[in-house]
């Protein structure tokens, strides 16, 4: 998901792609894209860009009766470049949790969420679009007894096959239509409801190992793309009048903060690579 300078990965080509579209639209439109890292480790959701990464954040209902969900305290960068995009990067991978097992050198032992938000105004006659971008890197799903996980190492393993269980879970009641979606199950899957809600569209890309010991592995991550890939959502797009909005709306969706700088922090993390992880 994150790749290298060299070979940017998918965050890194998508929010690319976005700001080559935003810059050919019509020149009455304004955008502003911003951008939030997290992360869902031990079943604990926590600010990856934030000053204080190891506080608890929650997962909330936004107050309007809009059905949307937000994360409160959830930093928010505003970008304007790819420039800047490196930048937030950079500031998040440092707070990232991986560790070695036997069956990965740098397993992710947390699900990372890229959230992007990009919001228009067309100047002309004051229609305002709100379009969301969620990127996430799953943690990869690897047995115990491969893994070599003991102690901690088994508690975050649980935690991470339990979270993809209930993301399984969902993903098999949205096949069959079910009323009811089990979203609530996890952090993972409720603060994916928007994206696997009906308006939405999703793509997932798998991972898989070419190495024959993961035989097992590669083919259960199959089966479950195999799942996926039989869901269907629809498109949707949300319109709202420039009247309608009031200030206090409009105060609470101002970006928080502006684009980091790299720190000596950000400089001593390690290069961040796409892992061969199975499962992810």
């Amino acid at each position: 998901m994150e790749g290298t300078a060299e070979n940017p990965g998918i965050n890194q080509r998508a929010l690319q792609l976005l700001f080559s579209e935003v810059q050919e639209k019509a020149s009455d439109w304004e955008y502003t894209i911003t951008v939030s890292a997290a992360e869902i480790y031990n079943e604990v959701l926590r600010d990856l860009l934030g000053k204080e990464p190891q506080e608890k954040l929650e997962i909330r209902l936004c107050p309007d009766g809009s059905g949307q969900l937000y994360v409160p305290g959830l930093t928010e960068f505003q970008v304007q470049s790819v420039d800047d995009i490196n930048k937030v990067f950079e500031f998040g991978h440092t707070n990232r949790t991986t560790e070695f097992t036997n069956l990965n050198e740098h397993s992710s032992r947390s699900h990372a969420l890229l959230i992007v938000t990009v919001r228009g105004v067309d100047c002309s006659t004051g229609l305002r679009t709100t379009g969301k971008l969620n990127l996430v890197d799953l943690a990869g799903s690897e047995r115990v007894g491969k893994s070599g996980a003991e102690g901690s190492r088994l508690r975050e393993a649980q935690h991470i096959n339990k979270s993809l269980s209930a993301l399984g879970d969902v993903i098999a009641a949205l096949r069959s239509r079910q009323g009811h979606v089990p979203f609530r199950n996890s952090k993972l899957t409720y603060l994916l409801q928007d994206s696997l809600s009906g308006d939405s569209k999703t793509l997932m890309v798998v991972q898989v190992s070419p190495v024959e010991k993961n035989t097992s592995e590669t083919l259960y991550s199959l089966k479950f793309a195999e799942r996926v890939r039989s869901v269907e959502l629809g498109p949707g797009l949300r319109r709202a009048e420039l009247g309608s909005w009031s200030s206090q709306e409009h105060l609470e969706w101002e970006p928080a903060c502006q684009t980091p700088q790299p720190s000596a922090r950000a400089h001593s993390a390690p290069s961040s690579g796409t892992s061969s992880r199975p499962g992810s």
